[in-house]
């Protein structure tokens, strides 16, 4: 089978990155023709031996003036959001695309054609009527972008009812994409997201527990919780050894603030991490926290439990879903209710010191754990290797296959 990726980001770095090279590098070992179509820009670089084709659509050029379009406001790399692109700069951004898509058809041919976020680009290569079966994967900022950019409903729906089969990660979303893209039930199938056992595995021996090592991996900015993660952790740090550790990247005053307050509190930034040096760092710690306000999925999660760690997360059904029964029931990962909102992914005043507390009794439960020698991976073992990539790409393919 030939096979197309699609997605208007840079294919790394994030979320929905990583997932567009899981699928590529498993499509990979079971002998499908793979090609991608993505978008890259100075400073960041991107090579994939996986590939049959690679058609890398670069921003900041005399051609497109401006930084790759992220679907969250704040990117680890530069980026523009939806909201900014004016009206000159949209038909620039498309062109680009439809240019890269059309030439993808004559030089490669796919069979399938992957398609990543329910967002412009993949209304866009539905319009372009391709005769090819198209696929939409929801990550879950296109839901979000859906409510921050309602100027793109109509164009986004008309193209996007038209996909072949949908994918999401949770049925959460499945309803979710049903209610706003009307598209019927029966196209949409619940297929979750992966981990990559080859770099995350829990260690041969865990590391002492002075001090407890709290780790976040994520963007650095507010919406991912972390400057509330920041204000719980100095409220623990006199009570308990406990060091906090951040891994990830950001950009502009969001960065600069939240790096500002970590220096001021003893946090350790680790710095953008690849997914090997993740995994070492996650084996060099106890707990992970991700407090973040939205949540496609929350793969990072899934990668963290596979590396042996305890885990404090948002209250997202998804993740809650995906993990399933036996793993919630665990005591291997702690969930925080998020807390009332002014926004979509702003706390409201009130709010904060609500989230601040509930984050800082959620990791205190688990340091308690941790001293104790809790641990509980060895019994979830099984059910995580149930959420491998492998697995999800026969899963995948099963469907494919059906169409």
């Amino acid at each position: 089978m030939k096979i197309l990726h699609i997605i208007a980001q840079f294919p790394g770095l994030t979320g929905s990155g990583t997932y567009v090279n899981s699928l590529i590098n498993e499509g990979y070992k079971r002998n499908h023709e793979q090609g991608l179509i993505a978008a890259i820009q100075d400073g960041l670089t991107y090579e994939n031996d996986s590939l049959k084709y690679l058609n890398l659509v670069r921003f900041n050029t005399k051609e497109i003036p401006f930084n790759i379009v992220g679907m969250s406001d704040i990117m680890p790399y530069p980026s523009t959001t939806y909201r900014k692109l004016d009206e000159n700069m949209l038909p620039v951004w498309m062109n680009a695309f439809e240019k890269a898509v059309l030439d993808a058809l004559e030089n490669f041919n796919p069979d399938i054609i992957i398609s990543h976020h329910l967002w412009i680009l993949t209304s866009l290569v539905c319009r372009l009527n391709l005769n090819k079966k198209v696929i939409g994967i929801c990550h879950g900022t296109d839901l979000r972008q859906m409510h921050l950019n309602p100027k793109y409903m109509e164009y986004v729906i008309g193209g996007c009812k038209n996909l072949d089969l949908v994918l999401t990660l949770s049925s959460q979303q499945k309803f979710e994409v049903h209610d706003i893209y009307s598209i019927s039930k029966e196209k949409i199938h619940v297929i979750g997201a992966g981990y990559n056992s080859e770099y995350f595995y829990p260690p041969d021996k865990k590391p002492s527990n002075r001090p407890i090592k709290i780790i976040y991996a994520g963007k650095l900015s507010n919406s991912k919780g972390v400057p509330y993660l920041i204000r719980a952790f100095t409220n623990l740090k006199d009570k308990y050894d406990v060091e906090l550790l951040l891994a990830g990247n950001g950009t502009g005053e969001e960065k600069k603030r939240i790096l500002e307050m970590a220096d001021k509190n003893g946090v350790v930034y680790l710095g953008n991490l690849s997914q090997k040096e993740l995994g070492e760092a996650f084996r060099r710690s106890h707990i992970f926290v991700l407090p973040s306000f939205y949540e496609g999925l929350g793969l990072v999660t899934i990668e963290a439990l596979a590396c042996g760690l305890h885990a404090v997360v948002t209250n997202h059904s998804g993740i809650k879903e995906y993990l399933g029964e036996e793993i919630n029931k665990s005591g291997a990962i702690e969930y925080v209710d998020l807390p009332p909102m002014s926004s979509i992914d702003i706390i409201s005043e009130d709010g904060e010191y609500i989230f601040v507390k509930s984050l800082e009794k959620a990791m205190e439960n688990m340091i308690k754990k941790v001293l104790k020698g809790y641990n509980y991976f060895t019994a979830i073992d099984h059910d995580l290797k149930e959420l491998s990539w492998e697995r999800l790409f026969i899963k995948l393919i099963n469907i494919l296959q059906k169409l």
